[in-house]
Parts: C-alpha cells; sequence; structure tokens
C-alpha cells in the first residue's frame, strides 16, 4: 500500500483555540465534516473506535456525510460512535446528501435517529451558544437571513455550513466562529505549492483559518476522500476548537 493510500486512515486529531467575546463559559466544539460514506469496511470501524474517545461539548458536522453507493449500515456504525454531547449533535446538508439520493426530508429521519439535529436555514439554543445552521450553497438554496434572523441578542452564534465560499454572507458582529469543509483540503497537497485543485464552492478558504471582520471561519479538511481513496499531505482532520471567554 502506498502513503496516498495510508494516508486515508490517518484520523488526526487538530487542536485549536479562539477567544470569543460574549462566551459565558468554555466550550469544545468537535468538528467532523466530508466523510464520504459508502459500504461498511474497516476504515468504518477504524474511525468509529476514534470517534468513541472523545467527549466534546458539542458536535457540528458540516455535510458530506455519504456520497454515491452509501448504505444505512456505514451510516449508522458512524453516528452511532459520534460522541456524546451536553450541548447537542447539530449538522448541516452538503452537496452529495443531495446528489446521493439522501434529501433534507430522509436526511433529517436518519439523523434523528440517532440524536443529531439537521439545522436548514435555522438557529437553536445550545447552553451559552446560539448554534445556526445553512442549507448547502451548491445544490440547495441558502437563506442566510433565515439561518440567522430573529435570534436572541447577548449570546454569541456559532454558524454551520457546508461550502466555505459562502461565509462572506455569514459574517456578522455576533457571528464569531464558521464552521465550513467541502475543499478537502485539496485532499492532495505538494510541498511549498498546496492544494493543486478544489471543488467549487471552495474559492480561496482551502483549510484552516480565515478572518472577515470579527467573524473567523475554520475549513476543515475533512474525513473521506472523493473520487478516489487518495491523501496526500493532507490526512483527515478531526478538530476541537476550544472557544474561551474573551
Amino acid at each position: 500500500m502506498t502513503r496516498v493510500q495510508e494516508e486515508c486512515g490517518w484520523f488526526t486529531e487538530t487542536v485549536h483555540r479562539l477567544a470569543v467575546p460574549g462566551l459565558s463559559r468554555p466550550v469544545e466544539i468537535l468538528h467532523l465534516t466530508d466523510v464520504h460514506l459508502r459500504e461498511h469496511t474497516p476504515w468504518v470501524d477504524d474511525l468509529a473506535a476514534r470517534l468513541r474517545s472523545l467527549s466534546p461539548d458539542l458536535v457540528a458536522i458540516t455535510g458530506d456525510v455519504v456520497t454515491r453507493g452509501w448504505t444505512r449500515d456505514a451510516v449508522d456504525r458512524f453516528l452511532e460512535a459520534v460522541p456524546e454531547a451536553p450541548l447537542g449533535r447539530w449538522a448541516v446538508m452538503g452537496n452529495w446528501e443531495y446528489w446521493a439520493e439522501a434529501p433534507p426530508p430522509l436526511w433529517r429521519e436518519v439523523l434523528r435517529d440517532h440524536g443529531v439535529r439537521l439545522l436548514m436555514d435555522e438557529w437553536a439554543e445550545a447552553g451559552p451558544l446560539v448554534v445556526a445552521g445553512t442549507d448547502d450553497q451548491l445544490a440547495g438554496e441558502p437563506d442566510p437571513h433565515g439561518a440567522l434572523g430573529g435570534r436572541p441578542a447577548g449570546r454569541p452564534t456559532l454558524v454551520l455550513t457546508h461550502s466555505p465560499a459562502y461565509f462572506p454572507q455569514l459574517v456578522a458582529p455576533d457571528v464569531p466562529l464558521v464552521l465550513a469543509g467541502h475543499s478537502h483540503g485539496g485532499q492532495v497537497r505538494l510541498p511549498l505549492l498546496g492544494a493543486f485543485w478544489v471543488p467549487r464552492g471552495t474559492d480561496a478558504y482551502i483549510a484552516g483559518w480565515y478572518r472577515e471582520e470579527q467573524s473567523h471561519l475554520f475549513v476543515s479538511r475533512g474525513i473521506g476522500w472523493s473520487i478516489a481513496p487518495v491523501r496526500l499531505w493532507c490526512p483527515p482532520e478531526l478538530a476541537r476548537i476550544q472557544l474561551l471567554p474573551a
């Protein structure tokens, strides 16, 4: 097996910290994205074992859990392993949920069976945070006013979206953090050159941290792969983001 294939199983935990004005207490978020599940394989079992070792305050799943050819067995195995979280487990649609025959009514039911709530241009209260989620930019019809309108004042809002190119529409004074995926970090990165290809809907937001005004964007490299089981200098990422009172 070559490195480009082996790297697909290197489930790397990354830890990030962000000071958030108005936050009353620390919150650790586990950010999962772009799992691209197909069949139930040993890779899914290895990922599930890794997830069970984590204990976040909140879980954010930012789309593309499945891809074409997904099976309910693989999805159940993954979602059963997503750790419990006192501030909830939240998800949004990705383009592949639409393209792989997991439309919102079906996907909402699948997630609900495992205690995960789908947010589509809506928000909910989660302890010291408000959590908002958008529809997918590429395959859906996102409405930022629906996702952010009418929120209670005085609490910072965490926004979940799939495509990072949507970030500028979500920038607001009380939105300190937007979480996205979609890009896979390029999936294959070359030393000094970086990613040589990213999907439409990424724009310049390829991986890591970006900022516009008071709002920060974090783009995860994701967990799975697209087209082929190939990753190079871009291992799967289980991102733990620690929000700290400013």
